[in-house]
């Protein structure tokens, strides 16, 4: 993401478009009746701790590919990122600024789930830095941990950070803060900034660059850095004097880990600023959406293998960047879409696999767009390739800054604005 610009929307009603080039179907954004939605309450927990009832989805599948998105939350502050914790209904959302805000029973709930902002929090703000990733454990309904990563007062430093929430509560405990990791970050810009526990249950962390332009210290393609890089860790074991654990299957697992050796943490190399990412939920493959240089944006999508190389900054997209003709192309996998910049796309912004249960036909999926575009776009990955990519809502949404699911597998799309919407089959 380049920019903090902000677009206000005053209308509530979007409109939604059929995938497949039907006509146009105008919804109500204040009815949620029979679009399912990941945040309803049901069931109970067995567990002896006060826990919320855990996620049961409640609605009646509805049939069909064509999509429209209904108004789920409004007023937040410059929102980059929602998610759902693991067997939990509620909604989680981090605002750049530096706080954790909870959607619940279709409400936002006035006080925070964590706040690190304001003078006296951690979180440095804004531009492209801020509090910019969120992901909780697998095992959160028993363990009660997450994970933030925020860029840090006062020198915008990289931290990855543990927290605790307060069961049966909605917030969690300022104090529980654990720093796993802490790192040096040479620019301002390019800080990707996502993090998600995968299929396998190892958190990921998404890395930029290092910032500038055209990566000048050509870290992404460089195994000692940290920058341009999927990071992959075990936050439930410790390595050394680490705060985390190296999986022992990572490329370089077992490097010395000196200051010029392959850093362990490294999973994927080669990319410029994965400000989104995430995992298909029923196979685990990993899609990317790289923010382009000049002139491409790209989405990235692969079984998740150790040591893919996504090609920055000898390619960018399908074509050389570094130097402009003869680029090094051994080892690289190419994206599975790209968009011209000159289309009016300028910060892409992967979205997920549709694996929920309220819209069947549309299982599998995967659903994008980008920031300045600020349209909804989508296609199937089958075969190799992306399959049927096509525009998948027309109007605009505003800043797109996320699209992700809930615990349940319905996906919500966030807008920089402050505004949250559900996709859904109208």
């Amino acid at each position: 993401m380049r920019t903090c610009r902000v677009l206000l929307l005053p209308s509530l009603v979007v409109l939604g478009v059929g995938c497949g080039g039907g006509g146009s179907t105008e919804i109500d954004a204040a009815s949620t009746e029979g679009d399912g939605g990941g945040d309803g309450d049901g069931g109970s927990s067995a567990d002896a701790r006060v826990l919320p009832d855990a996620a049961v989805a409640t609605c009646t599948p509805k049939n069909g590919t064509t999509v429209g998105v209904v108004t789920v939350a409004t007023g937040l502050d410059t929102p980059l990122m929602i998610t759902g914790a693991p067997g939990d209904p509620r909604l989680f959302v981090i605002e750049q600024t530096g706080a954790i805000r909870v959607i619940k029973d279709g409400q936002l709930l006035a006080a925070p789930f964590l706040d690190l902002s304001g003078t006296s929090g951690p979180v440095m703000c804004c531009s492209e830095r801020g509090l910019l990733g969120i992901a909780f454990h697998p095992d959160f309904r028993n363990n009660d941990r997450f994970y933030v990563h925020f860029s840090r007062k006062p020198d915008g430093d990289h931290v990855i950070a543990e927290f605790q929430a307060n069961p049966g509560a909605d917030t969690a405990v300022l104090a529980s803060r654990r720093d796993l990791m802490v790192f040096d970050d040479p620019f301002t810009n390019h800080n990707g900034g996502m993090i998600e526990f995968g299929n396998d249950g190892k958190l990921y962390i998404a890395i930029g660059d290092g910032g500038s332009g055209g990566d000048p210290g050509d870290r992404a393609q460089n195994d000692a850095s940290l920058f341009g890089k999927l990071l992959r860790i075990d936050v439930d074991t410790r390595t050394g004097s680490k705060q985390y654990g190296i999986p022992t299957d990572n490329p370089f697992a077992s490097s010395a880990d000196g200051a010029n050796d392959p850093r362990p943490e490294v999973w994927h190399k080669g990319l410029r600023n994965p400000f989104r990412f995430s995992f298909d939920r029923a196979n685990g493959n990993v899609y990317i959406g790289d923010v382009g240089q000049e002139i491409w944006e790209e989405i990235d999508v692969a079984a998740n293998t150790p040591g893919i190389n996504w090609g920055w900054d000898d390619r960018e997209g399908r074509h050389c960047y570094e130097p402009g003709t003869g680029c090094l192309t051994a080892g690289r996998v190419e994206p599975v879409v790209e968009h011209n910049q000159s289309t009016g796309w300028d910060s892409i912004i992967g979205g997920q696999v549709y694996r929920g249960s309220c819209f069947p036909d549309l299982a599998g999926t995967y659903f994008y767009g980008d920031y300045s575009a600020q349209r909804l776009w989508a296609f199937e990955y089958a075969g190799g390739a992306a399959v049927n990519n096509r525009q998948a809502i027309t109007a605009a949404l505003g800043n797109i800054t996320a699209i992700h699911a809930d615990s349940l597998g319905e996906l919500y799309v966030v807008s920089h604005n402050g505004t949250i919407r559900r996709i859904v089959v109208p």
